[in-house]
C-alpha cells in the first residue's frame, strides 16, 4: 500500500492541480463558470482573445477528459475544456461586447471565470470648461507689495510688544505704591473721613496721621479691655474683646489723667453692663447696638 500511494500522487506532482468538476451558472447579468481542483491551484492563467472567441490557458493543471457544453446565453454560446500537454485550454464563444474576468477562491481550490458586459457608469463624466480669460485676469501682487505687507506685520508686532511692556511696568509700579501706603485700621475708616471734612478739625501734619496711639486702658476681665485710643485729632473709647465695640468718641474734653479716664468709665457703666448681659446668640441685637453707639452725635 505504501508503494501504491506515490503512484496515485504522481499525476498531481507531474501536472499540478487536477480539475475534479466544473459548473456553469447562467444569470441575468452574467455567466459564471466554476472549476474545482483537488489541490490548491497555484499555476499561471493566460488569456487570449480572437474575435468572438476567448481562449484561457491554465498552466500546471490537468483534466482527465475533454468537456464540451452548449450554454446558449447572450453572454456565452459554447464552452470547451480540454487537456493540452501539461496545461488545460478553455475555449469560450462570446459576443463581441462580452469580457471575461478570472478570480480564485480564498483557499485556491476553486477558479471562477465570469463572462459579462463591461460595467459602464450611467452618469457621464462632465468636465467643466476652463475659463482661460478668468485665470489670466486674476490679480497678482508684485514683490514690492509683499515686502510692504511684511514690514507692516513686523511693525504691528513691535508696537504690541511695546504696549505689553508698558502695561507691565505700570502695573508693577501701582502694586508697589499700594503696598507702600500705610493702611488705616478698619475701625477708624469712617471717623477719619469725617474728621478730615469737619471745619472744626485743625489741619493735621504728617505726624498726626502716623497711626493709632493708646492713651489709657483698663482690663475688665480676662477677655475684655477698655481702651482710650488716639487717631489723628480724635480719641475713641473702645471695648476690646471677642467683638470690638466703639463706646464713644471725643474731639474736645479728652481725658488727660487716669482719674478722668476712670470717671469716664463710671459714666459708661450702664452700656458696659448691657454688653456683658448679651447672649452669644443675640448677634443681630449686638450689631444694632454697635451701629447706635458708633453714630455721629
Amino acid at each position: 500500500m505504501r508503494y501504491l500511494l506515490p503512484l496515485l500522487l504522481l499525476p498531481a506532482l507531474l501536472w499540478g492541480a487536477k480539475v475534479l468538476s466544473y459548473n456553469v451558472y447562467d444569470r441575468n447579468d452574467r455567466v459564471d463558470v466554476m472549476l474545482t481542483f483537488d489541490t490548491p491551484y497555484e499555476g499561471v492563467l493566460r488569456q487570449n482573445r480572437q474575435g468572438d472567441t476567448v481562449i484561457v490557458k491554465l498552466e500546471e493543471a490537468f483534466i482527465e477528459a475533454p468537456k464540451l457544453k452548449d450554454v446558449n446565453s447572450k453572454y456565452l454560446g459554447k464552452l470547451s475544456i480540454a487537456p493540452q500537454g501539461d496545461n488545460i485550454e478553455i475555449t469560450a464563444q462570446v459576443s463581441n461586447d462580452v469580457t471575461m474576468q478570472a478570480s480564485k477562491t480564498s483557499d485556491s481550490y476553486g477558479l471562477r471565470l465570469r463572462f459579462m458586459h463591461p460595467v459602464v457608469s450611467d452618469i457621464p463624466e462632465v468636465i467643466p470648461p476652463v475659463d482661460e480669460t478668468a485665470v489670466e485676469g486674476l490679480p497678482t501682487k508684485s514683490d514690492s507689495e509683499f515686502e510692504q505687507s511684511y514690514y507692516v506685520v513686523i511693525a504691528i508686532l513691535l508696537i504690541g510688544i511695546g504696549i505689553l511692556f508698558w502695561l507691565k511696568q505700570n502695573i508693577a509700579k501701582r502694586a508697589e505704591t499700594i503696598h507702600s501706603e500705610p493702611k488705616t485700621p478698619w475701625l477708624f475708616n469712617k471717623f477719619s473721613s469725617e474728621a478730615k471734612s469737619s471745619p472744626a478739625a485743625p489741619i493735621k501734619t504728617s505726624t498726626d496721621m502716623g497711626g493709632v496711639h493708646i492713651r489709657f486702658q483698663k482690663t475688665l476681665d480676662p477677655a475684655h479691655t477698655v481702651a482710650m485710643l488716639d487717631y489723628g485729632t480724635m480719641s475713641y473709647l473702645v471695648l476690646l474683646g471677642n467683638n470690638t465695640l466703639l463706646l464713644d468718641k471725643f474731639q474736645d474734653n479728652i481725658p488727660i489723667t487716669q482719674n478722668e479716664f476712670e470717671s469716664l468709665l463710671q459714666s459708661k457703666h450702664r452700656e458696659l453692663d448691657g454688653y456683658f448681659q448679651l447672649a452669644p446668640a443675640q448677634d443681630e441685637a449686638f450689631d444694632s447696638y454697635k451701629e447706635k453707639a458708633s453714630g455721629v452725635y
